[in-house]
């Protein structure tokens, strides 16, 4: 029986998040310390977040999610040439490395910036999905986050009342 509990990845608990709202779904991860993957979906939108024992390992939008490389221009720790040079290569290589590490070799970028980026990209994700009044959500239990080089490792209620305060400041009024 432990074999096909191991082997199932179908959905332990499903619903619509205008019923429990998307903070619900949060708390109720961290304060049962579950691991796994949460599924945001709100057409077209969709998100991913990965959990381990409650605390966030892993997040990303799959739409409307600023890329690594649009956020280094924005700062200006890249050029567009730069970017471009990095993006014609990667496709080349038929995406078998990342854009971030490929920026590294070529000397255009440092790994701790790229991992304070990347770490920002998914505190990103969770901050957006905090917006989301409506769509559906779904949780697979035991499923691995993705192998990523750096992780969050964030508890869920310090990543709340950050995400209350960014809403709070901004004068976002959830509909």
């Amino acid at each position: 029986m432990t074999q096909n509990i191991a082997k199932r990845k179908s959905v332990d608990f499903q619903g619509a998040i205008e019923v429990v709202g998307i903070e619900g779904v949060f708390q109720l991860l961290y304060l049962t310390s579950l691991s796994g993957k949460l599924i945001l979906l709100r057409p077209p939108d969709k998100a991913s977040f990965y959990f381990s024992n409650g605390k966030l390992l892993w997040g990303t939008l799959h739409t409307q999610q600023k890329q690594i490389g649009q956020m280094l221009l924005d700062s200006q720790q890249i050029t567009d040439e730069q970017l471009k040079e990095c993006l014609k290569e990667w496709e080349a290589m038929r995406n078998q490395k990342r854009v971030g590490s490929i920026m590294i070799e070529k000397g255009y970028l440092q790994r701790s910036t790229l991992n304070s980026l990347l770490r920002q990209q998914a505190k990103d994700a969770f901050f957006d999905a905090l917006h989301w009044k409506d769509g559906s959500f779904a949780f697979i239990s035991d499923m691995n986050a993705p192998d990523e080089d750096i992780v969050l490792n964030e508890r869920i209620d310090h990543l709340l009342l950050e995400g209350f305060v960014r809403i709070e400041n901004s004068g976002f009024v959830p509909s």
